[in-house]
């Protein structure tokens, strides 16, 4: 009886072992500048800071697209017009003019995003307004995806791991060569934010409100045309998308 009893006893065991495992860490914050010798001169080493001082395809370009969400039609899986595709019903809906994204309970279901039908241009800016009605923070998109995927492209994540982290990350949110803000800006719950995307050569820039935040330098440059908005747990809104051919 008890040799019967012991491979239940095992793999109840392991059920509790992996329901028990802690979700993984935001990955680490980059290192403060050390405070210079008095007399020394002042050398910022965070490889951000040039990035910083680009203003390239900031202005200017021709208007390929915009959506400003000022209908009511449903999103349905499956395409929501000739502009989006759905890729889990129930999670995104357009209320008082804006696209909202709603917390989805199954794991498996979320990350599966809302994607621009419209091929971005090569040479790009986007810009689109978010909001969080959460202190969770946790709002995101992807852009330059190879296909309408999670983590095909660029994701750009604004207060994840619980508001701690911002990041631009390659072709998954956890790869080891991501772009950390050093100084976290945490989102705040309500506040209207003003996103900034550009890319005219290898490096991806990202603005929030005019102020950049990080840039992604790339040798080898993921060159995909999809953009979408994605989402793990938060209910967030978005607005006014607009993509400038550079």
């Amino acid at each position: 009886m008890r040799l019967v009893f012991l491979p239940f006893l095992l793999a109840a065991t392991a059920l509790v072992a992996a329901a028990c495992t802690p979700p993984e860490p935001p990955p680490p914050r980059p290192p403060r500048v050390p405070v210079p010798v008095a007399g020394a001169p002042v050398v910022d080493e965070d490889p951000q800071a040039k990035l910083a001082q680009r203003t390239d395809g900031l202005q200017g370009g021709t208007l390929v697209f915009e959506d400003d969400f000022e209908r009511a039609e449903p999103l349905p899986t499956g395409a929501v017009g000739p502009n989006w595709l759905v890729k889990h019903a129930g999670e995104w809906t357009i209320e008082g003019g804006l696209l909202r994204s709603h917390r989805v309970d199954p794991e498996e279901a979320r990350n599966q995003g809302i994607w621009l039908q419209t091929p971005l241009p090569e040479k790009v800016r986007v810009s689109f307004q978010s909001r969080a009605l959460s202190a969770v923070g946790d709002t995101k998109c992807e852009i330059f995806a190879t296909e309408p995927k999670h983590e095909a492209g660029y994701s750009i994540i604004f207060g994840g791991w619980n508001n701690t982290i911002n990041t631009i990350a390659r072709l998954g949110e956890h790869e080891p060569q991501r772009a950390v803000q050093r100084d976290h800006q945490k989102v705040e719950s309500g506040r209207t934010y003003t996103w900034t995307i550009v890319r005219t050569d290898q490096v991806v820039r990202w603005y929030l409100d005019d102020r950049f935040v990080l840039a992604y330098d790339d040798a080898q440059a993921v060159r995909g045309h999809f953009f979408g908005f994605n989402n793990w747990l938060t209910d967030v809104r978005f607005d006014n998308v607009k993509v400038w051919a550079l």
